[in-house]
Order: structure tokens, then sequence, then C-alpha cells
């Protein structure tokens, strides 16, 4: 307790004033913490048992923050795991990197992995183990790469759809413009032909990312009514940055000694699922695609979440967690 009195309390994002789900309320604290001049917030859910089966590690995707997460924290917790949720360097509440807070930049992606282990020592008084660490799309990436750089030493990592081949980058031709354009000084410039939605959400019937309408709606919400909360489209700097991570991951998926679950989304537009079922196989580490999925797993639909934690449940059984 005495260690976690260090910390300075953060805000808590709540649309139109609403309430936290019990949960949350009852059993999860946030705070800043600070690494490198920069201000990160966490949130960490502790279950409360006198013996915790151990703590998940989560990183969210590009944008994301940490409220978007409330429900599948308590289903973690509900599986008896303490839960560390971080907001990403230039996203949710933590420090913006550049003047326009709407702009998705980062230096290098092992910011974003130093970061999340940064974060794990921080509070490690509080995170029993095994330690599991998970994340979604680019946090997918960056839980992987925490892995094989070393900067974390879990027991095992799970990811969903993780951002390890991207449909937008689909030719070497295009890769090369990106990474040309970011030595040549425009890596803190908006990618060209981007739509220019602010950081608002699209309608649903627009968006790639769910199929869930009530989901959707909720996760919404946030960037509607809170302004800082908003992040647009990625720099040239980010882009070239999740380029090389991806690389990186991909070429040392080898080096991957834990035990580990990535589960893609089978109707995916934003990763490419090839991409996950490659490096699962590359890695020996246990894959499962769910059909109809989109992007958003934690988000769809309940048939396709729960196919997800089916998985997920199975993996922990199989590995003794």
């Amino acid at each position: 307790m005495g260690r976690r009195r260090e910390y300075e309390q953060a805000e808590i994002v709540r649309p139109m004033g609403q309430p936290l789900p019990e949960v949350i309320a009852q059993k999860a604290q946030f705070f800043y913490i600070h690494r490198d001049g920069v201000r990160l917030r966490v949130m960490l859910a502790k279950t409360g048992n006198d013996d915790p089966r151990g703590s998940i590690l989560f990183c969210p995707g590009r944008t994301e923050f940490i409220e978007k997460y409330y429900e599948v924290v308590e289903d973690f917790m509900n599986r008896g795991f303490n839960v560390l949720v971080i907001d990403p360097r230039g996203q949710g509440l933590s420090d913006r990197l550049l003047e326009d807070r709407l702009k998705s930049y980062v230096g290098n992606f092992q910011d974003y992995a130093d970061d999340l282990a940064f974060a794990a020592d921080s509070f490690k008084e509080d995170l029993p183990k095994p330690h599991i660490v998970m994340g979604h799309s680019m946090g997918g990436c960056v839980a992987l790469l925490s892995v094989i750089s070393g900067a974390l030493n879990p027991a095992a990592v799970v990811c969903a759809a993780p951002m390890l081949g991207v449909f937008d980058v689909e030719t070497r031709m295009t890769e090369w413009f990106i990474r040309i354009f970011d030595v040549l000084g425009f890596s803190k410039k908006n990618l060209p032909f981007q739509k220019k939605t602010g950081g608002l959400p699209v309608p649903f019937k627009d968006n790639k990312l769910m199929s869930d309408r009530t989901r959707y709606e909720r996760w919404a919400a946030y960037f509607k009514t809170t302004p800082e909360l908003r992040v647009a489209g990625p720099t040239f700097a980010w882009v070239s940055q999740a380029l090389s991570a991806m690389s990186y991951v991909n070429r040392n998926a080898k080096q991957l000694k834990i035990p580990g679950l990535i589960v893609a989304a089978g109707a995916d537009p934003i990763v490419e699922p090839a991409s996950n079922e490659d490096f699962a196989k590359d890695a020996g580490i246990q894959f499962k695609v769910i059909p109809g999925a989109l992007h958003e797993i934690f988000m769809e639909r309940d048939e396709c979440r729960d196919q997800f934690f089916e998985a997920f449940d199975g993996f922990l059984k199989k590995e003794g967690f």
C-alpha cells in the first residue's frame, strides 16, 4: 500500500457523468506515473482475492484508452487475475508527444514496450505472478515486442488481432514511400489522403471495427464527449516505426521462448489474419481464428467474444496457469 501512495491520482473519464461499472468502481485505481519526462496514466484493478491467480499486463491499440476495456478487465478479474492497463504515450490521458494533440506519433515502438515494463515494475507489489502480457492490435505488437526485446519477462503472452501485417501497407513501394518521407523530415506530418474526422468516430454503419452496435456506441461516446481522448490519423513517423516493429517481431518469432496464444479476427479489414497465423506457426504457439469477427475482438458480438475466452481459458488450462 505504501508504494502506491507515491503516485498521483489520475482522472477517470465518465461520458455524460455516467457512473463507473460497479466492479471497476470498487476495485480499480487510476494513477499517473512518469518515465523519461512522459506522464503515463495507468489503471490497477485488483480482484480482492487473498490468492490471485496471477496478473494481466495489458496494452491497448492505436487511439485507444483505458476506459474502453472495462468489460474486458472485468472478464479477467472474474477469472482471478489482477489487471494493469496503460494509456500508451500519445493516447488517452497520457502525455501527448506533439503540440497537435490529435496527431498519432511515437519516436520508437520500443518506447511503448518500455513504458509497459516500467508500469509493471512500478506496481510489482500489487501484481502477483505469473504475469501474462496481453495486447490488442498495436498493443499486441507491443506485447510481443516487449517479450522478444527483453523489456518484460512474463510467463506467457496472449494477443487479439495483433498488428503484424496490415492491409493498408500492401506493397513494398508503399512501405518505401513512407520510410523515405519519414527520413526526409515529414515524420511529424500526417499521411496524405486520410479522412479528416478530427478523431471523431464514424457512424456505426460505416465502421470497420466491430459489429456490435451497443459496444460501438458505448466506445464512441467517449470520443464524442471528451475531446482530450481523441486521436486522429497516424503520422509518417508512427507508420514507419510500426513497420519497423512488425518486421522485428516477425523476424524474431522463434525467439519467443514462452507459451503464447494469438487469436485472429477472421473478417478483419485492418490486420491481415494470415500474418497472425504465420507468426504463431513460426513461434510455435497456439493460434485460433474467429470466423466473421471484425478487428475489435474484445468489442465484438458475444458469440465472437465467447470464442476468444473459450480459447483463452483452454490456453490457461493447458499451460497450467
